[in-house]
């Protein structure tokens, strides 16, 4: 039987200490330092004592968990390993010490990645671009408490079900790490170096507005398109049809900025997440906003090349040396021009990882759905 406690009821206060003077750096956790996809703290900061922020306040130990009290929707939470043992974590976190006697510490960092913990942080949160909820607010809320063997026994399920999903993730990082690898062979290969014209029949900005006339088709935004891939989801429907252009005597504006398959959709304006992102389109037609280009492959295996490059370190470094990101300046960009046969066999490889990292991001998914199961039956008494 689970019994519901306020956080507050199985921790200690953890009082406000500085960094050590007596030394002359110490390692410092803020906000930036925990991953809130993996949930582990992956890059403290050795920070000089003299340097050290004011909001260098709370001396971890093994086993503490931490808690942001900033955007808590984002669920950045992480538990303290031992080589974190006696590091300093910012004020931007809650720092929960379970007592051991009534709280095991694996336990209580599950409890706070459960939706209904999320939820009702999210719910407190207050303030406009920047939600926060209080360190008093985590502490208020409730967690349900079952006997500590019960409590060990939900968490070694739960810890083994994480693992799996870390694992998954892994995969697919280095299936991510073999696109890199695999492109940069085929670049070293390359036979010259020259134009992206040479491998190109046209690059033709989007729409300022959405096209009418015709058949309902795909509008394609900059947002769409998302780790190399265009992505379905939210794309809105056009008055264009690429499959009756001639009969419906559509303009040949509007003919040159429809999509065909295997055109590469580039990027050239937006923010951080959008901007100099590029992808091949695979279906039957669509039309594009202007803040694309449409680059159009002169070979049939080049879009995925072209694309691949375009989303890589050496490709953004090439973008970044054209003073602006305009049809004619993309054209004219240097870019390494691998044989014909290179660029199809490329093509071949980069079509297998993506079947692979498709297969494993469905397990990833299913991985997920299964934790948030087992996080359910474990909090309500039913594991």
């Amino acid at each position: 039987m689970n019994t519901a406690m306020r956080i507050s009821d199985v921790t200690d206060i953890v009082e406000p200490s500085v960094p050590d003077p007596g030394s002359p750096e110490f390692l410092y956790v803020d906000l930036g330092s925990v991953d809130a996809v993996s949930k582990l703290v992956s890059s403290p900061k050795p920070t000089l004592v003299s340097a050290a922020s004011s909001r260098a306040r709370q001396r971890l130990r093994r086993g503490d968990v931490l808690v942001s009290t900033v955007r808590p929707a984002l669920n950045c939470v992480a538990s303290v390993s031992p080589p974190l043992e006696g590091a300093t974590a910012s004020t931007a976190f809650s720092v929960l010490r379970p007592r051991p006697e009534l709280i095991d510490d694996r336990y209580l960092f599950h409890w706070v990645q459960a939706p209904s913990f999320v939820a009702e942080m999210t719910r407190l949160a207050t303030g406009g671009a920047t939600p926060v909820v209080s360190d008093l607010q985590v502490r208020e809320s409730s967690i349900p408490v079952p006997s500590l063997p019960d409590q060990r026994r939900a968490a070694d399920v739960l810890d083994q079900s994480d693992q799996l999903r870390h694992q998954r993730r892994r995969a697919i990082a280095l299936l991510d790490e073999l696109v890199d690898a695999t492109l940069l062979d085929l670049l070293e290969s390359a036979e010259r170096v020259g134009r992206l014209r040479d491998l190109i029949e046209s690059a033709t900005p989007g729409f300022l507005g959405k096209p009418g006339g015709g058949a309902a088709l795909p509008f394609i935004r900059a947002s769409n398109i998302l780790d190399g891939e265009i992505d379905p989801a939210g794309l809105t429907e056009t008055g264009t049809d690429a499959r009756g252009l001639d009969s419906r005597g559509l303009e040949s504006a509007d003919q040159n900025r429809l999509v065909r398959s295997g055109d590469v959709l580039f990027c050239r304006t937006g923010n951080s997440a959008t901007i100099a992102k590029a992808a091949v389109f695979r279906g039957d037609g669509a039309s594009y906003g202007a803040p694309l280009l449409r680059i159009r492959p002169a070979l049939a295996d080049a879009g995925d090349f072209l694309a691949a490059y375009l989303n890589s370190v050496p490709g953004r470094a090439a973008l970044r040396s054209l003073a602006s990101i305009t049809a004619k300046s993309l054209i004219s960009m240097p870019i390494p021009l691998p044989a014909p046969a290179a660029l199809t066999e490329f093509s071949g490889r980069l079509r297998d990882i993506r079947q692979a990292w498709a297969i494993e991001r469905l397990q990833s998914v299913r991985l997920d759905e299964l934790q948030a199961s087992l996080q359910f039956r474990a909090f309500t008494g039913r594991l």
